[in-house]
């Protein structure tokens, strides 16, 4: 039975034919930044610099100089104020302007060091300052040039340009594609891009902090290393970049042609991803994955990511000309809400390809429109393939419940015990939280005898999360559960740190009383992990006999394997 597709592929969604105009928008705020801090910062000193290279020295009377400092929110910043008199063409004219800067700043000492040294020559005598011999009424005290932040202005406004240039590049982009190309590209498609560009300016921005390295532990200043940890991420970013853009060159664009357009909540969601690579021979996964998400804005914006539902399976890839075609069916629960992109809450369809690792890996992420419907995909898998990779699933499944809980002969029963430190990925996250939020209460509490009562309001909140995660994580992490079943009697015995806390019992005679439960789930980028626990229901209860087993697949064979042991109907 071959791979066949039927219909034509139409776009990623009906948002994609709508002109990006905020995008646009964007790019155009970052361009006008960056060539607003180039014109008025570095090239308008520039401009002053070279114009006021005719200007003649004229002796001056200092009648006041001073540093002044300025308060912001996170930082404090300098300037210079000073009058000075002089005498042209008989004439006494007063004089304000120090230098090229009419702002504050806190780039390096040369506030400090001007004012100082200025005081030490007027103290001597008059001071040499700079006037416009066409227009006497202008003058300069000092007629210097700041390389530190001539340089910190022209990276400034540099990066700010660029980044603009690049965000209108790729909405162009974008544009084009949406209108010349049907099928769906991956994510991954401007991986290398942003990354790169991230790796521009992280090491463009700390280059002046880095220049100032050498001066800075002159004056046993230290702390200055940590500007260090910049240039560092964009060495990373930078890899992170090379890592991407070779793996996009190495495998392709792999555009995704969708079957049905769009994917259907009731129905189908299939489709056939080419690849340029002849690579059929690999560990193939399909995820398709159905995600909320939150957005804040703000001060204090913010987007996350909760995975709602998940699936996957192994995707039917064959050769086909050059290169090979991986193709996908799944048929989600009709219960699941379609793809929504407007306002705060939005739900997005996520395909996640997993292929070969070596020479190079391979992840490729699509987001995929779906809507309610009852279309069935023209994508058919062989028989043969879905049957050969249910039982490899059962396998596998089998041997990892086998790793997770350990189950054993008994008298003439079955001994299950799920051993403490399991999962500790999770229980560390859990306990970790958990301590951030009640450090944060208790450092709250502290602050409020002197801060007010708002913070007594702010700390019980994060009490009320922090205390029971930190609790619960610490329970967690060293919890034990020995089950014993004989004769249809179950009896189980919970510990913490090999310490007996509490016992149950119940009968177990038939099949259906073997229940699984939800026991939380985690995720991590792009993947989910469901945890469940294995109950039994008996007499208006659950005595709970197995649990922390990671996967649904992974619980569910465990399950079926049990009721064998069993030999329950």
């Amino acid at each position: 039975m071959d791979v066949s597709q039927g219909g034509s592929a139409a776009g990623p969604g009906k948002d994609s034919d709508k002109p990006r105009w905020g995008v646009t928008l964007f790019g155009l705020i970052f361009l006008c930044a960056g060539l607003g801090v180039l014109i008025f910062s570095p090239l308008a000193t520039l401009y002053e610099h070279v114009s006021s290279a005719g200007w003649g020295r004229v002796q001056a009377t200092l009648q006041q100089i001073d540093l002044r400092s300025h308060r912001g929110d996170d930082s404090t910043t300098w300037s210079v104020d000073a009058t000075y008199t002089y005498r042209v063409g008989g004439r006494t004219y007063t004089g304000h302007r120090v230098g090229y800067d009419a702002g504050s700043d806190n780039i390096g000492d040369y506030q400090q060091q001007l004012v100082s040294r200025m005081r030490r020559i007027s103290a001597q005598g008059p001071v040499a300052i700079w006037v416009n011999p066409d227009n006497p009424t202008e003058s300069y005290l000092v007629r210097e040039l700041r390389w530190k932040k001539l340089l910190f202005g022209g990276l400034f406004g540099t990066v700010f340009a660029v980044a603009g240039v690049a965000i209108l590049l790729v909405g162009r982009r974008r544009r084009r594609l949406a209108a010349d190309q049907t099928d769906i590209l991956s994510s991954q498609r401007y991986g290398h891009w942003v990354f790169g560009f991230m790796a521009f300016m992280f090491l463009s921005i700390s280059l002046p902090g880095v220049l100032a390295v050498p001066d800075e532990l002159a004056d046993d200043n230290w702390l200055i290393l940590m500007v260090l940890m910049f240039p560092l991420a964009g060495l990373w970013l930078a890899r992170l970049a090379w890592v991407s853009r070779r793996n996009w060159r190495y495998y392709g664009p792999m555009p995704l042609s969708p079957d049905p357009v769009p994917g259907q909540v009731g129905g189908d969601i299939g489709g056939r991803i080419r690849l340029s690579r002849p690579e059929i021979e690999a560990p193939w996964q399909v995820t398709l994955q159905c995600v909320r998400v939150r957005i804040r804005s703000g001060k204090n914006s913010s987007r996350s990511e909760r995975i709602i539902w998940q699936d996957h399976q192994s995707p039917y890839v064959h050769t086909e000309g050059t290169g090979a075609v991986v193709a996908f069916r799944f048929t989600p629960p009709a219960d699941l809400p379609p793809t929504d992109t407007s306002g705060r809450e939005q739900v997005l369809w996520r395909l996640v390809l997993d292929g070969p690792q070596e020479p190079v890996a391979l992840e490729r992420t699509y987001e995929l429109p779906v809507e309610p419907g009852t279309l069935a995909s023209a994508v058919t898998l062989p028989r043969e393939h879905v049957e050969r990779a249910e039982r490899k699933a059962q396998v596998a499944a089998t041997s990892a419940a086998a790793e997770q809980i350990d189950v054993e002969p008994w008298m003439d029963g079955w001994r299950i015990r799920s051993r403490a430190g399991r999962n500790l990925g999770f229980t560390l996250a859990i306990l970790i939280g958990g301590v951030f939020f009640a450090g944060a209460a208790i450092g709250l509490g502290v602050a409020a005898a002197s801060e007010g009562f708002m913070l007594y309001v702010m700390a019980f909140f994060f009490g009320l999360f922090g205390f029971p995660m930190a609790l619960g994580g610490l329970f967690m992490l060293g919890r034990s559960l020995d089950v014993r079943i004989r004769q249809q009697q179950v009896r189980s015995v919970r510990a913490w740190c090999g310490m007996a806390l509490w016992r149950r019992q119940a009968d177990l005679i038939q099949a259906g009383q073997l229940v699984l439960t939800s026991g939380g789930s985690a995720n991590q980028g792009h993947r989910m992990t469901e945890y469940f626990h294995l109950e039994v229901k008996a007499a208006g209860k659950q005595v709970r006999i197995a649990e922390g087993l990671a996967g649904r697949e992974v619980a569910e064979a465990f399950r079926d394997n049990l009721v064998r042991l069993l030999r329950l109907s």
